[in-house]
């Protein structure tokens, strides 16, 4: 295992603030999933649509190199929207010096924690270190880095946004050879969630970053070899144990989610459900400020409990079962077709018509606008739902509370 493997910038966020998380989850295997792998499909139709100036709805149907996704038309239009997000504010800049694609970074000096081997008490050995920033643009004194996120699962901010930091610093120390750098700022694109953050900060304090890095890197790879020294070595909270591999297993998460909750999870019953729904003010947002983390805790024990069942360890009281059967589906539409045909059935009794939605009628009817408005005339979109969100949101609060359902009388 590498130095940069251990030492991720995509987990930076996790060991900043929980430095032995790196120990407890060494062991875990690494998850694929279909989301990892739409998100890589995805970020390769962006390198093209960027490299070759396509529109990515041309590419609808077509699988890239990377894996065998399909390019649906959800995709389409999230990557255009970032293409068009990016190539607008670099035609916005006046004098645009770099504009680069899935740039390779190195910041092997950035992670080299050879100033701790004393502290960490054994050998180390460089290793080189690389990243890929998505876009590097720099232009008008000003570098940039853009980071595609295709998941839908979760609204990341490029405040602080310890990876994107890691990258800035990197492109920092190798495009200010070239050109005279003021501002360097983060931009966090999340198109399905219709989401975007900016981050800036000046060089000095990029600098000071830096220092940082180097400090929080060396604690972390010290506990990853030599295991923690005390509890403080564990921090849990929602954005650095969302993605743990060991969030399972963590009693530090564990413990937290009980003193949050203010109950022994023991003894879960309605007493507790009671004791929440009367609270209020600030406790009850404080509470509401771990739901996230607490979802990610009950998520994490979930797939641990089934990672020891699956290898035959036992959980008390709990075994793995085949679950119900998933929908019926033909191996091949080809033959299905065939078969049916032979069988002399109708066309009504073989085939479904479907009519089109509003979104792709609106497509098909691009460039028409005479059409586009009379059918705008048929179309109804509900309102949207009532949504928790930080008083920092852009967006008006609703000021008359009394017109919506009593939510606390529905079923949970």
């Amino acid at each position: 295992m590498t130095g940069h493997a251990i030492l991720s910038p995509s987990g930076a966020n996790m060991w900043f603030s929980c430095p032995a998380s790196l120990w407890l989850g060494k062991d875990e295997p690494d998850k694929a999933s279909i989301y990892a792998a739409e998100g890589t499909t995805a970020h390769a139709l962006a390198e093209y649509c960027f490299k070759f100036n396509k529109r990515a709805e041309n590419l609808i149907g077509m699988k890239t190199v990377v894996n065998d996704i399909d390019v649906d038309e959800e995709m389409a239009d999230s990557i255009q929207e970032y293409v068009d997000t990016v190539n607008g504010i670099r035609d916005s800049m006046s004098k645009v010096i770099v504009f680069d694609v899935e740039q390779r970074l190195d910041f092997t000096d950035l992670l080299d924690i050879s100033d701790n081997i004393n502290v960490m008490n054994t050998e180390y050995k460089v290793e080189k270190a690389f990243g890929t920033a998505d876009v590097v643009l720099l232009g008008d004194n000003e570098l940039q880095i853009h980071d595609l996120k295709y998941g839908k699962g979760v609204r990341v901010s490029a405040e602080n946004n310890k990876q994107l930091l890691i990258y800035a610093l990197a492109a920092y120390y190798y495009y200010s050879l070239i050109n005279d750098i003021n501002k360097v700022s983060i931009h966090i694109h999340q198109p399905r969630l219709n989401h975007y953050s900016e981050f800036s900060v000046t060089p000095d304090e990029l600098l000071e970053f830096g220092k940082e890095l180097k400090e929080k890197a060396g604690r972390a790879y010290n506990l990853y070899l030599n295991g923690p020294q005390s509890d403080t070595d564990f921090c849990a909270g929602e954005s650095q144990c969302r993605f743990c591999k060991a969030a399972g297993k963590c009693e530090a998460l564990a413990n937290e989610v009980v003193k949050t909750v203010g109950a022994d999870f023991t003894n879960l019953d309605e007493s507790l459900i009671e004791q929440i729904s009367n609270e209020e003010g600030e406790n009850l947002a404080n509470k509401f400020k771990a739901v996230d983390m607490i979802k990610s805790w009950i998520k994490a024990v979930e797939t641990q409990v089934q990672a020891q069942l699956q290898i035959g360890n036992p959980v008390p009281g709990y075994k793995l079962v085949i679950g119900r059967q998933g929908n019926r589906s033909w191996t091949s539409e080809e033959d299905a077709e065939n078969t049916l045909k032979s069988f002399r059935l109708k066309q009504d009794e073989m085939y479904n018509r479907k009519l089109i939605n509003p979104t792709q009628a609106l497509k098909v009817l691009k460039g028409s606008e005479i059409r586009i408005k009379k059918l705008e005339g048929i179309i109804t979109r509900p309102e949207g739902k009532p949504t928790i969100v930080p008083e920092s949101d852009k967006r008006s609060a609703i000021s008359h509370a009394d017109d919506f359902t009593d939510l606390t009388q529905e079923e949970i």
